[in-house]
């Protein structure tokens, strides 16, 4: 999978989110109505039978399973930010005596959850970030939740500069 690919991926899934969660512009009823049946959905299969989602997942060539994780992951999500998810609740710092907004115990639980299961755990983590979280990386990380992300996930949560390389490709 190219970089490229994969950035027009989460950028695909950011045009999604954006169109239900319009920002300045006035939200309509259906689209607060779409929001709250993918919040409420506690499964991929419970959001796969939302239009929203199959809209979602008829746009982005991937596993089904994961585009709707995702669509029921950014139904959570009120604001997109900068930041990267893991850095926003993780260390500010390796050396930070400071306590992440979520606890290294959960972090490292997250860091074990299959693809499959990711989608609660996930919710769990945007809420800490009290919805203000970044689509893009959200989107990247979810739709290719492996060994790859995790370490990227690692670096961010605890602080450590970004210009280490932790891909294993040449």
């Amino acid at each position: 999978m190219t970089t490229s690919s994969r950035q027009n991926k989460a950028a695909i899934a950011l045009q999604w989110w954006s169109a239900l969660k319009p920002g300045d512009r006035a939200q309509t009823g259906q689209h607060r109505a779409a929001l709250a049946r993918l919040r409420r959905a506690a499964t991929p299969l419970e959001v796969m039978q939302q239009p929203e989602a199959l809209r979602l997942i008829a746009r982005l060539s991937h596993s089904a399973d994961r585009v709707a994780t995702l669509a029921g992951i950014l139904a959570l999500v009120d604001e997109t930010v900068d930041q990267h998810l893991a850095r926003a609740v993780g260390r500010s710092s390796l050396d930070s005596e400071l306590r992440p907004a979520l606890s290294e115990a959960r972090f490292r639980r997250l860091l074990q959850v299959p693809p499959d299961e990711v989608m609660e755990p996930m919710r769990r983590v945007v809420r800490l970030a009290k919805g203000k979280v970044n689509v893009l990386d959200l989107s990247d990380s979810i739709l290719y939740w492996g060994d790859r992300v995790k370490r990227r996930w690692i670096f961010d949560y605890y602080g450590v500069n970004g210009g280490i390389r932790t891909d294993t490709s040449e």
